[in-house]
């Protein structure tokens, strides 16, 4: 295959040059999640100073534009002469990408983490191969995202989790006028689950025109209903990157995948 025309690798949804690499799952068409996108898993296997356990890798499809998952986040994906680069910059991750690599290496992906350089002398992005991926089914125990749209502020309270890092529970609640998240998250991750509460509850200030809610001071983003893709999701204002929640009852028990989900990073 010709280095000028890898990048048809990951931009064709039928991911045709990585299925060299695949099993006999990999003949089947792209799933959808239910949820008005398209997704196509991979299994990135324990690398050395990236992850210590399997991670399941997405490769999202909305509205035409492609991206990856990274700590909850949908991180925008561009076309590169390997394959699919992280679109997101500036950003510790990029350079990031997934892609040809070579005959030693279809249907890989080559993670840069800066962030860990910083606090690991030893550890070299530049200096990490590419690690070889194989494309899989859907994991089971996907929360779902799809919910119905709220008609007033008060169909926001509830409990929420990151549907691609369910490591992580947020809360929102309202005492009075007010209305609050809390974040807590999990330390154990077999039942019975263990939360640790993160910090203490912060007020969240509704929109002025329209439902939802700025919050979370620090870090700017909004907690808002997706009408297009049916969904409640955190929006940062700075850059536009969303993390899709999954809404759940509070009395209910939550299946979590057995597997990490989205690209790992230094943590």
């Amino acid at each position: 295959m010709k280095r000028t025309a890898t990048w048809l690798i990951l931009t064709g949804m039928t991911l045709a040059g990585c299925r060299a690499a695949s099993q006999s799952s990999a003949d089947k068409p792209p799933e959808s999640s239910g949820d008005d996108l398209t997704v196509e898993w991979f299994q990135m296997p324990p690398v050395e100073r990236i992850t210590s356990k399997d991670a399941i890798i997405p490769i999202l499809k909305i509205d035409g534009a492609y991206y990856t998952a990274c700590l909850g986040m949908e991180i925008p994906l561009q076309k590169s002469p390997e394959g699919l680069q992280w679109g997101l910059t500036p950003s510790p991750m990029a350079g990031t990408t997934i892609g040809y690599f070579g005959p030693s290496y279809p249907c890989s992906i080559h993670i840069v983490d800066r962030t860990r350089a910083s606090f690991d002398p030893s550890y070299s992005p530049e200096a990490v191969p590419p690690v070889l991926m194989t494309k899989v089914d859907k994991p089971s125990g996907l929360l779902k995202t799809k919910a119905r749209p709220p008609r007033k502020l008060d169909d926001f309270l509830g409990v929420y989790y990151p549907v691609w890092f369910p490591w992580v529970r947020m809360e929102i609640g309202k005492k009075g006028d007010l209305y609050w998240m809390l974040e807590r998250d999990l330390v154990s991750s077999k039942p019975p689950y263990e939360w640790r509460t993160r910090g203490r509850a912060q007020i969240i200030t509704p929109f002025t025109d329209g439902l939802g809610f700025f919050g979370m001071p620090g870090a700017p983003h909004t907690i808002a209903y997706n009408k297009d893709l049916n969904r409640f999701e955190i929006v940062r204002m700075d850059n536009g990157v969303r993390t899709p929640l999954a809404k759940v009852s509070s009395k209910k028990d939550v299946p979590l995948p057995p597997l990490s989900i989205g690209v790992p990073t230094w943590r």
